[in-house]
């Protein structure tokens, strides 16, 4: 499905799951069910996979997700994953 498409609210979902999986990998964990990551989240399993699917496949049905391997492509999903140089410009009054 081309990314256009893709609902607004899942796009806003999108940042609650990587923080949820940031905070998974430092705890240590490489797999992560839909099931546990929706708890993170707060949202339900199957609106995990139903997010998560309008991008590709990224789990193993009965397996789970490699969290080291979803975080890196949510951060390319949302472009979080590149250097933006930035200038401001009248920031006197900040």
């Amino acid at each position: 499905m081309a990314r256009e498409n893709v609902p607004d609210v899942v796009i806003q979902r999108l940042p609650l799951y990587l923080r949820s999986l940031v905070h998974i990998a430092e705890r240590g964990q490489k797999i992560v069910s839909s099931t546990e990551l929706g708890t993170w989240a707060g949202v339900s399993a199957a609106q995990i996979r139903k997010d998560l699917s309008y991008f590709g496949e990224f789990g193993k049905q009965g397996l789970g997700y490699d969290v080291d391997f979803l975080i890196e492509q949510l951060r390319r999903i949302l472009k979080s994953d590149q250097t933006w140089h930035m200038l401001i410009v009248g920031a006197g009054a900040l």
